[in-house]
This record gives C-alpha cells, structure tokens and sequence, in this order.
C-alpha cells in the first residue's frame, strides 16, 4: 500500500495569522514540521495542500525549497482542496496532518500507518478518542473514502473539516480509533500552534532539543515532568474542538 501525507497549510488564521512562518531559531514551524515529516518510515511523499489565495506563495516557497510537491486549491472548501491534491498526485491512501502540529512525532505516524494497514477499514486516526497529546494528531484514510464521504458533506463545517463527513457517519465507513499507551497518554497537553503562547511554549521545546527533528512524544511528555513550570505559558489556550 502506498501512502501520501498530506499537510493542510494556509497563512489566514484568525487566532494567529502567519504562524506557521514564525521562526524558532533556524527554521519557520512549517519548514520545522517537514523536516520531521521526512522522518517517517513509511511515506515517500509529502505533499502541502495550500489555497489559491497568493498571500500563500511563501509557503508554497517553503515546498520548493525542501524539495516536496504542493498544490493549490479552496481556501474555504478544504475537503474539495485535499480530494482535489489526492486527485492530482494520483494518492490511494492520504495521511493528513495539519501545519499547526509541528512537533507531531513521525513514530506515532508510523504507527497509524501499520493499523491501518492491518485493520482494512476506512479511516483511522487518534483524534476522536483523545488520548494523545493535542498536536500529536494524525489521520489515515483512503482517497476513495474522503470522495464517498463529500456526498455527504452539506454544512459549511462539512466542507472546511476535511474528514467531518467520515467522522459523522460511521454506519457507512469503517472506523478505527488509535488510542495512546499508557506512556504518551495526555490528552490535556496542549502541543499545537493556535496562540502566541503556544509559540513561546513550542518553541521552549524545541529548543530544549537544540533544534533536532528526531525527538519523539515520550522524550516530551519527560521533559515536561522535569519542568513542569513550563505548563504555565500556555494554559489558558482554548482548543477548537
């Protein structure tokens, strides 16, 4: 089975626009996210999904400089913008992950890659059952599903979360969860980049890694026990559910 990432990435957030080029030290998060993306085991191919907006060319840039493809489409339809990059680079299998996950840990990705493989169903992921931090979000799914599933999508929400008409109708997909063990289950941890606290606190982080791509989500959930003072910068941050 061949598998293809996905990465939804515009710059129009309302919480924090351009967050995604905010820069840690060396690199912006979005170029950051990519290079941890490369470590991957199981995907060849990363693809951005951006809009045809051209206030996105830099991060369209951003791909072409770390040499992965890209593909603009919808800025307000995302599921038509990810059918629409499947569609084109001829994807049979679609792992998405959002930019605003920058320190997703790849290992997990290849986890969810194995079950799925090993579940023959239509999408999995371990954002319905929340026992993962929040930020280490990962979805599997098949390009013919997401197709089946845009028949179903009528709502503006339908249309701007790309898997909510597979979510909302499980009597028609084959939906399997992934859920922690008991090492990386926190489910209250707050490790996307929604706010400028996050920022401060991502980027805490990486730095605390000097940087480095290949840290994993047990080597952060460690280092947050040992400072957990840190916890402090972000928590007021509301999460979208």
């Amino acid at each position: 089975m061949n598998f293809s990432i996905i990465v939804e990435a515009r710059l129009a957030s309302t919480r924090l626009p351009n967050k995604i080029l905010y820069k840690i030290n060396k690199f912006s998060f979005l170029e950051y996210l990519i290079k941890r993306l490369k470590l991957t085991k199981s995907v060849k191919e990363i693809i951005i999904a951006t809009t045809n907006n051209e206030k996105n060319d830099e991060i369209i840039n951003i791909a072409k400089r770390s040499k992965i493809k890209w593909f603009k489409g919808s800025e307000k339809n995302v599921l038509e913008r990810v059918i629409k990059t499947g569609k084109h680079f001829k994807c049979k299998n679609i792992v998405r992950i959002t930019s605003d996950c920058p320190i997703i840990d790849p290992e997990i990705i290849d986890l969810a890659i194995e079950s799925y493989k090993n579940n023959s169903c239509d999408y999995l992921s371990n954002t319905i059952i929340r026992s993962y931090p929040d930020g280490m979000d990962v979805e599997v799914f098949s390009l013919k599903a997401l197709i089946k599933s845009s028949k179903f999508a009528k709502t503006t929400r339908d249309k701007e979360w790309t898997t909510w008409s597979i979510k909302k109708n499980p009597n028609k997909f084959k939906i399997i969860n992934l859920v922690a063990p008991n090492n990386k289950k926190w489910p209250d941890l707050g490790l996307t980049l929604d706010q400028y606290e996050d920022y401060l606190f991502l980027k805490k982080i990486i730095l605390s890694f000097k940087e480095r791509f290949d840290f994993n989500c047990i080597s952060i959930i460690n280092l947050l026990k040992k400072n957990k003072s840190w916890l402090k910068i972000n928590k007021n941050v509301k999460r979208n559910l």
